[in-house]
């Protein structure tokens, strides 16, 4: 599998994508970690949506 290494930045916009009471990654001050276990799938399914994956 691939790694990525995503700035502050990408974060915070990936986590517009989504409701401000459900954020993808939580953001604590320069570091951030998944909300959830099943952020892969939420990020998957929100890719899907707005036609990125299919």
């Amino acid at each position: 599998m691939e790694e990525y290494t995503l700035t502050l930045n990408e974060i915070k916009k990936i986590n517009s994508c989504f409701p401000d009471d459900k954020p993808l990654f939580v953001v604590d001050g320069n570091e951030f970690k998944a909300s959830s276990s099943d952020w892969k799938e939420r990020l998957k399914a929100k890719a899907i949506e707005r036609g990125i994956w299919k």
